[in-house]
């Protein structure tokens, strides 16, 4: 009985001992179809750093990935990851993930939406130096796996090694979000500073309207010039002599040239995460008046109006104003 009870025992053992190799088959094989599939997908590149020690554990760089690639979070497509990944750099993809967690860890403090855009100017902002190659090292790639490669691995495994480039993400500018009761005061000296620039506007149209004014036989069209710059002079003057008691009505003069000069002032990007004010909401459906094309040109290059200003011509027609060449 004794001998029959030893047997049982050995038996039992060797069916742990069977149980254990198989596990242990089943966890190099599904590191081995882990390491394949970040190979196929990104680049040998991936292969070679965990294989040159630097890269940390494939899991590691799987869960980091997969981060990057929640549709909840950052939701990254393959093809933006693809260049961070083969380029063999071993922090690459935890750099990107660090430098957009920590974006938004700002966002969050502040109580604002982490937006898409943020995403999307980091990612865009990436450089990457991307690896050389030599023939690959298989003893190492052996020791890696824990056994001999499978044989349908070596065509592919023995034409490639790759020394690890690499990947810069740059920090991500933040904008502190402006106390909203700042917006008044900030509004009101760009304001002041535009009303600087519409007594130069002032000084251009009165030489123009001298230079009608001396035409004998004005044509409809210059008539029409005329009487155009004389209301816009008088509009202006106007707006300037009451900045201090209405500054909206120096804004909706200028329109959505006044509000590009305020989101382009230092500091001015926090405006768009705000709720603005309404002259400055109605500012940005507000075209400035100019009596010509000409006219909006020279008031571009005189700085008076911001260059990309839609204009409204004294027929209604919108135009957009740039720089003379």
């Amino acid at each position: 009985m004794a001998f029959k009870i030893r047997s049982a025992g050995i038996l039992k053992e060797l069916d742990r001992q069977d149980e254990v190799k198989r596990l242990s088959q089943q966890r190099m094989d599904e590191r081995e179809k882990l390491y394949m599939s970040l190979a196929g997908k990104y680049g040998p590149g991936t292969l070679a750093q965990q294989a040159s020690g630097k890269g940390g554990a494939t899991d590691s760089l799987a869960i980091t990935i997969q981060a990057l690639q929640d549709p909840k979070g950052f939701n990254l497509s393959d093809d933006l990851l693809a260049p961070v990944i083969a380029s063999g750099d071993a922090l690459g993809a935890r750099k990107l993930l660090e430098t957009l967690n920590g974006a938004k860890s700002k966002f969050e403090k502040d109580n604002r939406a982490f937006p898409e855009s943020v995403v999307e100017e980091i990612v865009a902002g990436i450089i990457t130096r991307q690896p050389t190659t030599k023939p690959l090292d298989m003893d190492k790639i052996t020791k890696l796996i824990g056994r001999e490669v499978d044989e349908i691995y070596l065509p592919f495994l023995q034409t490639m090694s790759t020394t690890p480039g690499e990947v810069y993400v740059p920090e991500y500018a933040y904008a502190e979000p402006v106390d909203i009761n700042e917006i008044p005061k900030v509004m009101a000296t760009v304001a002041k500073s535009q009303a600087v620039l519409a007594k130069s506007e002032v000084n251009i149209l009165n030489k123009r309207l001298k230079v009608l004014q001396e035409i004998k036989n004005r044509t409809d069209t210059q008539q029409n010039e005329l009487f155009s710059i004389s209301d816009r002079i008088s509009s202006v003057e106007r707006a300037i002599k009451n900045l201090e008691e209405n500054p909206a009505e120096i804004i909706g003069l200028y329109g959505n040239s006044y509000l590009t000069k305020l989101l382009e002032s230092p500091g001015g990007e926090k405006y768009n995460t705000l709720p603005l004010p309404k002259p400055l909401t109605d500012a940005a459906n507000q075209y400035p008046l100019v009596a010509s094309d000409e006219i909006g040109k020279a008031l571009v290059s005189a700085g008076v109006l911001a260059e990309g200003t839609i204009a409204r011509l004294p027929t209604g027609e919108l135009i957009e104003l740039v720089r003379p060449q």
